[in-house]
């Protein structure tokens, strides 16, 4: 089936909410109330043409659209996002047939803050609607793929994604090390459809930057520090160029390591000051290399030049301090610290999410651009992707993605019961019911290594 692509949906929904907030100020007949009908009858009768059926509704506190997960939300959508919990509505199912009046029926009714779910199936009897169904909060339909299914393909996406991203990587380093100018359209096309994706939900990728692959690090952090990055600049408000521009100097900022001597690369211990001299050497090495590769802005080049300079321009290469840069280079220094702090290596015991926020915090005016910074700590929120919680029931669990709507309870897979049983398989738990009832308060940050928990393992895979 070839089913609505994502900009398409979230123009539909757009158009929902819009038609259903203005059907409190305006009769049906209005032009602010009729247009958005027409164009949303238009691109649902077009859709249902190529499908039998098409839904959409709400899981774990984010809207989806068939395939399409909205997990940072407009305005727009939070207000549908509402409506539907206060309706007790988990999900509405469109067939094949359906027609202008039943989809003005359905907006008319929505505008309704009070009428409940069996208010609604009852009017919607009443008004001889046939096309549309109402799914309870909870309610299953087998006729569907069930919600888990959704968010299970969306993930795996963005899995098969970062694969593709690790590959393009390791070609382009491949490339460098057989002498060779490195292919940028590889990368160039998987950070393409990274920005496609960041673009819509800034947050929608986080949870892939918790993935550690210790034997495979700089692969590894050189796509967390493209995912943060593309993260921050969406929530800033760049444009999907620019955007594109900090995935891919993200993904290249460290590709100079390539030509530095693997002796020092993996040493152990610290560097004597020759090797560390020779270490800082790789800013300017990829600087050179990204400029001799086709198909990329010139000033990728410049933004893997200066990850290094800090803030304060007290660091690296030293005669390109006073160099003309722009606020791309802290993007990715502010990306590249967060990734490098919360990892393992053999001279650092790795932070926490939440306890590395409170640490670049100290860099904040030196190594750090503070008021980014300060946009940074915002989008992570109060608890980060990949934190590990404890409940007040006891139970252990790790923060798989934010919660729009409260930075209080974000989603949790819980990992640990409260008897201290490990689950084979991690349960997803809303701190908040749909009726604004709580399951339960986090308490305390605890440490993944306590437990023996890789807490990448559960954020970053959508079937668990």
């Amino acid at each position: 089936m070839e089913t609505l692509d994502k900009q398409s949906a979230l123009r539909l929904l757009t158009l929902f909410s819009g038609a259903v907030k203005g059907t409190a100020f305006y009769p049906d007949s209005h032009p602010a109330i009729r247009q958005p009908l027409l164009e949303l009858d238009k691109i649902l009768a077009s859709a249902l043409a190529r499908n039998p059926s098409l839904s959409w509704g709400i899981i774990d506190g984010a809207l989806f659209f068939e395939d399409h997960l909205f997990i940072a939300p407009s305005t727009a959508i939070v207000d549908l996002i509402n409506r539907m919990m206060e309706k007790d509505i988990g999900r509405i199912i469109y067939s094949a047939g359906l027609t202008f009046d039943e989809l003005q029926h359905l907006v008319r009714l929505f505008s309704v803050k009070t009428a409940s779910f069996d208010k609604l199936l009852s009017l919607l009897q009443e008004e001889g609607v046939t096309h549309i169904r109402l799914l309870r909060n909870g309610e299953e339909s087998f006729e569907e793929h069930s919600t888990d299914d959704i968010e299970a393909e969306v993930e795996g996406d963005y899995l098969a994604t970062y694969g593709r991203a690790l590959d393009a990587v390791r070609g382009v380093c491949r490339d460098i090390e057989r002498g060779r100018i490195p292919n940028s359209a590889p990368v160039i096309k998987v950070v393409d459809r990274m920005v496609s994706i960041t673009m819509q939900e800034h947050s929608a990728l986080l949870g892939l930057s918790m993935i550690k692959d210790y034997d495979n690090y700089t692969y590894n952090h050189c796509i967390n520090v493209g995912v943060l990055a593309m993260a921050l600049g969406a929530a800033l408000g760049l444009d999907a160029l620019e955007v594109k521009d900090l995935g891919i100097a993200g993904q290249l900022h460290d590709i100079g390591k390539t030509m530095i001597s693997k002796e020092i690369l993996n040493k152990p211990g610290k560097l004597s000051s020759t090797e560390f001299d020779e270490m800082k050497r790789h800013a300017e090495l990829g600087s050179k290399i990204i400029r001799d590769m086709d198909g990329l802005n010139p000033q990728i080049a410049q933004f893997v030049l200066g990850h290094h300079l800090h803030f304060n321009r007290s660091g690296y290469p030293d005669w390109a301090r006073k160099l003309p840069f722009n606020q791309m280079i802290d993007i990715i220094a502010i990306a590249d610290t967060y990734d490098a702090i919360t990892s393992l290596r053999v001279y650092q015991y790795p932070f926490n999410p939440r306890a590395a926020l409170n640490e670049m915090q100290k860099l904040a005016g030196t190594y750090l651009d503070g008021s980014l910074l300060v946009n940074f700590i915002d989008m992570m929120g109060k608890y980060p992707v990949g934190t590990l919680v404890r409940l007040d029931t006891n139970e252990v669990a790790v923060v798989y993605r934010p919660n729009p709507l409260d930075a209080e309870t974000p989603m949790v897979k819980v990992l640990i019961e409260a008897d201290g049983t490990r689950l084979s398989i991690p349960r997803k738990q809303p701190l908040v019911g749909q009726d604004g009832s709580r399951y339960a308060d986090i308490v305390a940050i605890v440490d993944p290594a306590l437990k023996n928990i890789d807490v990448g393992k559960f954020v970053a895979i959508g079937n668990y």
